[in-house]
């Protein structure tokens, strides 16, 4: 049987856009210009890497992390993202028919555990999710597998027995170098995002029902 690991941001939740808008938004009000190009290194990313990659590619970006941090997150709260408003309609299928047949489901994603529970008590799912593992306890981040090895090691499975649903380029290097199969959803809003080392691309959410049951009719 497989069980299924969710990334959250940009699978369950459609933040990207509204993620991109607020950094550049941000560095726009530091006097920095921030271009796709540079933001797309980010995707994936948790807080520490992707300042390290601000900190490189933008010309005149000296700020101390501490100070990023805290006011990054100042940012944040003066406008909080709605994540109901940004949750894809097929989390709620999905989960109840991985529920109903007793999957294991968790969440491993690079974003820090406030705001995990705050996007799950929102659209009303924490319970569907027996473990939730923010990249924020790790020393690295996708696409260092530890994520997804303590995810599995939380669960009592083997790469075997797991799927992993992503989108990012680092995300999906994550789970494949933790040996799971990895299904990549295709972006929503035509980000250049390099799938290619995904197991499969799917359309939409409900496709992973799809492909399990495809799967077991080639088992």
């Amino acid at each position: 049987m497989k069980h299924i690991i969710f990334d959250m941001d940009g699978v369950l939740v459609d933040t990207e856009p509204e993620y991109r808008r607020r950094t550049k938004a941000f560095f726009e009000e530091k006097g920095f210009q921030i271009s796709d190009e540079v933001y797309n290194l980010t995707c994936g990313s948790n807080l520490k890497e992707t300042y390290e990659i601000f900190r490189k590619h933008v010309e005149g970006f000296q700020m101390a992390f501490e100070d990023y941090e805290r006011e990054k997150r100042a940012y944040a709260r003066r406008a909080p993202i709605d994540a109901a408003a940004l949750a894809d309609a097929d989390i709620y299928p999905l989960l109840s028919w991985l529920k109903e047949r007793r999957y294991h489901i968790a969440l491993a994603t690079s974003s820090p555990e406030d705001t995990i529970y705050r996007y799950l008590s929102a659209l009303k799912i924490e319970d569907y999710f027996e473990i939730k593992v923010s990249g924020t306890r790790f020393a690295r981040s996708k696409p260092d597998p530890e994520i997804y090895l303590r995810s599995l090691k939380a669960l009592g499975l083997t790469a075997g027995e797991a799927l992993a649903v992503e989108d990012s380029p680092t995300g999906i290097l994550s789970a494949k170098r933790a040996g799971l199969t990895v299904l990549a959803l295709r972006p929503r809003h035509d980000e250049p995002l390099d799938q290619s080392a995904a197991d499969t691309v799917i359309s939409q959410l409900m496709d992973v029902v799809s492909y399990i049951q495809n799967e077991k009719e080639r088992a």
